[in-house]
């Protein structure tokens, strides 16, 4: 495994609060997008190893997309197309597509030319009262779930640029997003210490105005460990110095990884990052990955799975299956798991930055990590893989569930009320 903080003005040295690969992508290398503090979205080529160019500078610019007014929090692409979903503190979220070069004539007047591709807004979905921290694709690119500062998620239909449905379970910001694979239920973390499941309805066929979205299972807590203490919380309160706990479900869909993870020993090691396996989305997490020394931001799988390694084989997390990585960032560092391999990180990423890490992406075929700080910087990682990625489509797995009646009936929407909000400075996090 070799790492690269790569110095360029990535957003005017300004914080780089998302970080997202196109996995459609057809051109020479990989391409990927970022958002930052600039009010920009940009869209960069990562170039190959074998690249002359990829020793002396890796990363190429590509494009500026410029139509935000304020920070951009998020970037995501579209898992069906090359389309590109934007959102951040103006709460507007633009969904842009890759058009062709203007003229030249016509180049010197455009203020987001000054680049090898040019991106325009195909659609602006507008509704969120407050900030956007996070976004999800839905599998097939139809529709989008947004995380506002507002304690409320938003579903959105991208094809009618419409907001279908409002998800106001939550009592303080919600601040990750996260869509299953295969398209049966929706993950959100927030601030007010819990993880929220939806299963996804829209679809099967519905009349308007019904809901495309139900509540499923809800965690906040869980038998503490020593079997006599009270119950413990899972994941931090809302004194935790970050504007992200973004989770990520595994391409297979068999496993939901969550951000902001919290256990009481050892004391020195008290962040974790919880797992719940997608037949157990309403019990209790089946494996904790703990041992980390800052609070946990973002989770992030990567989008393949590759072939059995052998050796150690039936070790693992899973008792069968091709293993799969995730990369979990904690404020400071980013750790590696092999399911194959068992609990324990097979990679430590610490040091890289003088900041809080706010975001993490993946290469389609999983040989690179892209990671992204509010230093302002961004760090290239290139993994040596054992084995092979394997291609897509993904194999099916039992559906999850039919939910049973909640056991308390959900909050009145009326009663979040957005809160005074001040943007506070994540510089104010320790550095390393």
């Amino acid at each position: 495994m070799r790492v690269k903080t790569v110095q360029i003005n990535w957003h005017d040295r300004l914080p780089i609060f998302s970080v997202d690969f196109d996995h459609s992508w057809q051109g020479d290398g990989w391409r990927f997008s970022t958002g930052g503090g600039d009010n920009k979205g940009r869209s960069w080529r990562l170039r190959r190893p074998q690249d002359p160019l990829h020793e002396a500078q890796p990363v190429e610019f590509l494009a500026s997309l410029n139509r935000h007014t304020a920070p951009v929090n998020v970037v995501r692409f579209s898992p069906a197309s090359g389309r590109l979903a934007s959102a951040g503190d103006d709460g507007v979220i633009i969904i842009w597509r890759q058009v062709d070069s203007p003229p030249a004539a016509l180049a010197d007047h455009l203020e987001d030319s000054a680049g090898k591709e040019t991106w325009r807004p195909a659609a602006m979905l507008r509704g969120s009262l407050a900030d956007i921290c996070d976004l999800a694709w839905s599998p097939d690119g139809a529709f989008l779930v947004s995380a506002s500062v507002d304690n409320t998620a938003r579903v959105w239909d991208a094809r009618e640029a419409r907001c279908v449905q409002v998800l106001a379970d939550h009592s303080h910001y919600v601040q990750g997003v996260a869509w299953d694979p295969l398209n049966e239920f929706v993950a959100t973390q927030s601030s007010d210490r819990s993880l929220r499941i939806y299963r996804w309805l829209g679809s099967r066929s519905r009349r308007a105005g019904e809901q495309v979205a139900r509540l499923e299972a809800s965690h906040r807590s869980m038998p503490a460990a020593d079997g006599r203490s009270h119950r413990q919380r899972l994941f931090h309160d809302d004194n935790l110095a970050s504007f992200f706990r973004r989770p990520s479900v595994s391409p297979d869909g068999r496993l939901l990884a969550t951000a902001a993870g919290v256990q009481r020993q050892p004391a020195d090691a008290r962040n974790a990052c919880f797992i719940w396996a997608r037949d157990r989305l309403r019990a209790e997490p089946v494996l904790r990955l703990a041992g980390h020394a800052k609070p946990i931001v973002a989770t992030r799988w990567a989008p393949c799975m590759f072939a059995e390694a052998g050796a150690g084989a039936g070790a693992g997390w899973l008792s069968q299956g091709p293993r799969m990585m995730l990369a979990v960032a904690s404020q400071s560092a980013v750790s590696l798991y092999d399911t194959s391999v068992g609990a324990r990180a097979v990679g430590l990423m610490d040091g890289l930055h003088y900041a809080a890490i706010a975001d993490l992406a993946w290469a389609a075929d999983g040989s690179h990590l892209v990671i992204v700080s509010i230093d302002g910087f961004a760090s290239v990682a290139s993994l040596d893989q054992p084995t092979a990625a394997l291609p897509l489509p993904l194999p099916l797995h039992d559906p999850v569930p039919e939910a049973q009646p909640a056991s308390r009936p959900a909050a009145n929407p009326a009663a979040h009320k957005s809160q005074a909000r001040k943007r506070v400075a994540p510089t104010l996090v320790s550095t390393l």
